[in-house]
């Protein structure tokens, strides 16, 4: 790992399996603006094309840098390259993903303008085939504000976030080992509560692409992706200050209502692991309507019938698909 500061921005990007779209995203980087910067391309034990790929981009520019490894999961790949970076300024970007041209030199500017850890801009979502322009404004830079406003309103992808190499790396902040989901709410959590200055950007420089591919890690219900919940859950109860017990509460409540819409957990496993749920606060979820239909079902789960849980959510998957 090097210490010394040679270029002003590391760019970290994660690849696994993503030989379809991984050029766009490379030729975006190529794109820039802003010279002066790196690439590290994380191949996390890909089987398709996308080693390859990797290795023309690095064989015809030098800003380009490949490492091979096996295959680990997101978490571990972005902490990869951060132990690899020499930018005094990192940013992850996603192989499904692409750039503005001038995505680098924007942000970078507003750090050294503001002098500020972690700069935060705005991002083009493209769901559905409809491109919507995504604010990222906070309402304050207060950290305790910045807290809630990054459990909730504030998107916590990471390539949005230009952040200082040497506040994380003094402070030991790293991406939890093992975990493969909310690793990045984790950490941009752990830079808030660390003191981290923040500075917005009010330009879209990303294109955040959810239609390239439907199995990606943030879709579909599996008991791997539950497990990495609960632990997610777990690390946030340690990380977060007293006084978010609800919101706790609301994520064990969707870990559940994830459970029962996966249909791999019979009744007996089901209540063995969330019976504990039962205790849960139901009251204080009132007014929050979007946790209404998840709440029906579990409550039902609980205290009704177990079968007649998953026909409500059999019901709501097939809504769902007819919505897409």
């Amino acid at each position: 790992m090097s210490q010394e500061l040679n270029i002003p921005v590391s760019v970290i990007v994660a690849v696994y399996n993503a030989e379809k779209t991984l050029p766009r995203l490379l030729d975006s980087l190529k794109a820039q603006t802003m010279q002066d910067f790196e690439v590290l391309l994380i191949d996390d034990g890909s089987n398709d094309n996308s080693c390859t790929i990797c290795d023309r981009y690095a064989e015809t520019d030098s800003r380009f840098k490949v490492f091979h490894k096996p295959n680990e999961g997101i978490g571990a790949t972005r902490q990869f390259g951060i132990e690899h970076a020499t930018g005094e300024y990192t940013i992850h970007t996603d192989a499904d993903d692409w750039v503005e041209p001038d995505y680098l030199e924007q942000l970078y500017n507003a750090a050294v303008s503001s002098g500020a850890d972690m700069v935060v801009c705005d991002f083009w979502r493209l769901c559905f085939n409809r491109t919507n322009y995504m604010k990222q404004e906070p309402e304050s830079f207060d950290t305790g504000i910045l807290i809630q406003e990054l459990l909730g309103r504030l998107a916590n992808s990471p390539w949005n976030k230009l952040l200082r190499r040497s506040f994380y790396m003094d402070r030991n902040i790293r991406y939890t080992d093992g975990l493969n989901y909310g690793e990045d709410q984790l950490f941009n959590l752990q830079m808030i509560k660390a003191g981290a200055s923040v500075a917005y950007l009010p330009k879209a420089l990303y294109h955040y692409d959810m239609d390239v591919n439907p199995a990606s890690a943030v879709q579909g219900f599996t008991i791997a992706k539950i497990n990495h919940r609960e632990k997610f859950i777990s690390e946030l109860k340690v990380l977060l200050p007293s006084g978010y017990e609800t919101f706790i509460d609301n994520k064990h409540l969707e870990v559940a209502y994830m459970a029962i819409m996966s249909g791999e957990y019979t009744k007996k496993q089901f209540l063995d692991t969330y019976s504990y749920l039962s205790r849960v606060r139901w009251r204080e979820y009132r007014n929050q309507n979007s946790i209404t239909s998840i709440k029906i079902i579990i409550w039902t789960a609980l205290h009704v019938s177990f079968r007649l849980a998953l026909v409500f959510s059999a019901f709501k998957k097939y809504v769902r698909r007819l919505r897409q």
